[in-house]
């Protein structure tokens, strides 16, 4: 029976979406009747890799944490180690010499159906947040904006403490959407000011269940990204989760597969197993290359409406499918 553990952000800014991810992560291993320890990093990326290298030598199944901050002191951390972290919950992390496996989809496709469900007439300024999570979310929205032959009417820089100032940018402009996103507390405030200003909002945080508790009825029509359509998966979630669990669900279910292909609990074995492997799991299809970023699967985009109690999220774009390409390895069999 393998060993799982996990680093996950039980307490602090991240404690909310670190909890759903530690509810996915237990639904399976009480389903699989695997030891599971998992550590609070208090949402501090340097206790996260800190943990993470403690409990790597213990672990058959290391599972990262939730945040891009975290996910990239842990790549450092874990640099020219040999164990295999499985990431189901850090979309913007480089890539160094660590053995990370992305089951999730990477940041800058958070925004690519952008452009197929906001108006042909309608005008959006993108607004990139501190940080290189934010950073990667605004490249995508600009690169799925232009490609459709809609660039944005600008690109403004969020300053968290003053997201009014963003907002007037937008207006000036003659924007009618805000897009982008980073950390929860800045997408909340910018969402405010742009509710505020009569300004539409796509942002990540409004694929969260909060964005309704947070904003009220001002949601209605907003737009956010989610890794997780909704489709149950072979182990059933909690009541009230959202995506965060789904992913950290989906990464023990790849996990599982690759770990049972490799036949041994050897880390270059399980490496080799989860780089040669295609699957499909709840949150959508998996395929990483050579380095372990995922290439098969991207967010879908939801829609808030009006429900009889509030607004909710309804699904709005998916991915088209993956064609018939190979999306594995393409930098050699990337061995140590």
């Amino acid at each position: 029976m393998p060993r799982a553990a996990a680093a996950l952000s039980l307490s602090g800014r991240f404690g909310h979406l670190g909890r759903q991810a530690a509810a996915g992560l237990t639904a399976w291993a009480h389903d699989r009747d695997v030891p599971l320890r998992i550590e609070d990093d208090g949402s501090d990326p340097d206790r996260s890799a800190c943990l993470c290298t403690m409990l790597a030598p213990g672990a058959d199944l290391l599972f990262g944490p939730y945040g891009s901050g975290a996910g990239r002191a842990v790549a450092a951390a874990m640099d020219g180690r040999a164990e295999v972290v499985w990431n189901h919950g850090a979309a913007a992390v480089p890539r160094g010499g660590a053995r990370l496996v992305d089951v999730l989809g990477p940041a800058d496709a958070y925004w690519r159906g952008l452009p197929a469900v906001v108006g042909a007439d309608e005008a959006v300024v993108v607004v990139r947040a501190p940080g290189g999570f934010g950073a990667q979310i605004a490249a995508g929205a600009i690169a799925a904006l232009r490609a459709a032959g809609r660039p944005p009417l600008a690109t403004v820089d969020l300053d968290p403490a003053a997201p009014d100032a963003a907002v007037a940018v937008a207006v000036a402009a003659g924007a009618t959407w805000i897009a982008g996103g980073g950390r929860m507390e800045d997408d909340l405030a910018l969402g405010r000011a742009a509710a505020g200003a009569g300004l539409s909002a796509a942002l990540v945080v409004n694929g969260v269940a909060e964005a309704g508790r947070s904003f009220g009825d001002a949601v209605t029509g907003w737009l956010g990204p989610v890794q997780w359509d909704g489709t149950p998966g072979p182990v059933p979630l909690p009541p009230g989760s959202d995506y965060p669990a789904a992913q950290a669900l989906a990464a023990a279910l790849v996990a599982e597969e690759a770990l049972a292909r490799a036949g041994s609990v050897d880390p270059d074995a399980l490496w080799d197993a989860a780089r040669a492997l295609r699957t499909h799991t709840l949150i959508g299809p998996f395929a990483v290359d050579a380095d372990g970023r995922q290439t098969a699967h991207a967010p879908a985009l939801v829609r808030w409406v009006g429900g009889p109690e509030g607004p909710v999220r309804e699904i709005a774009w998916r991915p088209p499918p993956a064609g018939p390409c190979d999306t594995g390895p393409r930098d050699g069999d990337g061995r140590r």
